[in-house]
């Protein structure tokens, strides 16, 4: 190939970029597809435990040792960030308080190997009015055949729901919340 034919095909990717760029899979290398429905669904049980007060299904689809962080506003402003080991949401002390309800749209799903990451917009409801959106990230681990939470992070967000929830109500999840 010739200086010329070179600078050409150069030319003609450069120019062609954006387009290239939107052609492009927007599945992440290494993704894959096939157990999305699978995180999902150990998901949705999850949140269905939750909103249940569920504590001891709880404490079978998570791991022991796993965090959650939960990043919420601060009074007079600034945001904290909250850490706590698994076991607090598992504790016999927590299974009396309000009605909760938790459901979420949106998901986004990525998963190599035994290892699975979820990131979804969602709204909280304490005794049957919303408390908050926000957005979840659940880590999942695939332990002897079954998807479990390892890890969570949540945002907490009173004032984001307008903006964050979805338009579509045959998104949301678990169906029953549909």
């Amino acid at each position: 190939m010739n200086r010329a034919t070179i600078v050409g095909i150069a030319a003609m990717l450069l120019s062609a970029g954006p387009s290239l760029a939107q052609s492009a899979p927007s599945v992440p290398a290494g993704h894959q597809v096939g157990e999305e429905a699978a995180v999902l669904a150990a998901l949705d049980r999850y949140v269905h435990a939750i909103s249940a007060r569920d504590l001891r299904a709880m404490a079978a689809m998570q791991t022991p040792d796993g965090m959650t962080y939960v990043a919420r506003p601060e009074e007079g402003g600034g945001i904290e960030i909250v850490g706590r080991p698994n076991s607090y949401w598992v504790d016999p002390a927590r299974a009396d308080g309000p009605a909760l309800r938790e459901r979420y749209w949106s998901p986004t799903v990525l998963i190599r190997g035994p290892i699975a990451v979820v990131w979804a917009p969602y709204e909280f409801w304490r005794d049957g009015t919303t408390s908050h959106c926000g957005v979840d990230v659940f880590d999942l681990v695939k332990i002897d055949g079954a998807w479990r939470i390892s890890n969570a992070m949540w945002t907490v967000e009173p004032d984001a729901c307008p903006e964050l929830r979805s338009a579509d109500v045959s998104q949301l999840r678990p169906e029953e919340f549909q």
